[in-house]
């Protein structure tokens, strides 16, 4: 018995533009999907980078009309947590406040305050992590000793690091 595959291949060539259709519209689509995605995602993301921003602004000068004499201020520093409440803290932004007397950190959410007299401060350190956790670049630690005479720290990434070492140091002597 011959088979006449020309007759064939001709009866299947419909069939095969109408598959080259779909795959392309599924193609289409799928692209088109995954843009939609990625620009839902940077509007949302930028949204929510411009409203911290605007929030740390306001922090900052809340901060500057209480403290109006304060050394320094950074408005958006990141919280890697306090040595003795252990590794399972979460990071944070908040605003790190030095006056002439003490460390203040505000911490935005959730909403704490931490107060560290200068005198109790025992020494300013550069770890590149703090409790396990990292970001790859030198921290601002602070050693001190709380309230009850134990030795305690805690640790953020500030902006410029140095200066606030050089600011530590100046209260502190």
């Amino acid at each position: 018995m011959l088979i006449n595959y020309a007759g064939w291949r001709n009866r299947m060539e419909p069939l095969r533009l109408e598959l080259t259709w779909v795959v392309a519209a599924s193609v289409g689509q799928t692209v088109g999907l995954v843009l939609g995605l990625v620009a839902a995602f940077f509007v949302i993301f930028g949204g929510i980078l411009i409203s911290l921003g605007y929030m740390a602004r306001q922090k900052e000068a809340q901060a500057r009309q209480r403290y109006p004499t304060a050394r320094k201020i950074d408005r958006a520093a990141s919280f890697f947590g306090q040595q003795s409440r252990g590794v399972m803290q979460l990071r944070g932004n908040g605003t790190l406040i030095l006056t002439d007397t003490e460390l203040i950190f505000e911490l935005w959410v959730p909403k704490r305050m931490y107060h560290i007299p200068v005198e109790t401060i025992r020494s300013v350190e550069n770890p590149r992590s703090f409790l396990g956790k990292s970001r790859f670049t030198p921290l601002l630690k602070v050693v001190f000793v709380d309230d009850h005479g134990v030795e305690d720290a805690i640790a953020w990434q500030v902006r410029d690091r140095n200066d606030w070492m050089r600011k530590l140091a100046d209260v502190r002597n």
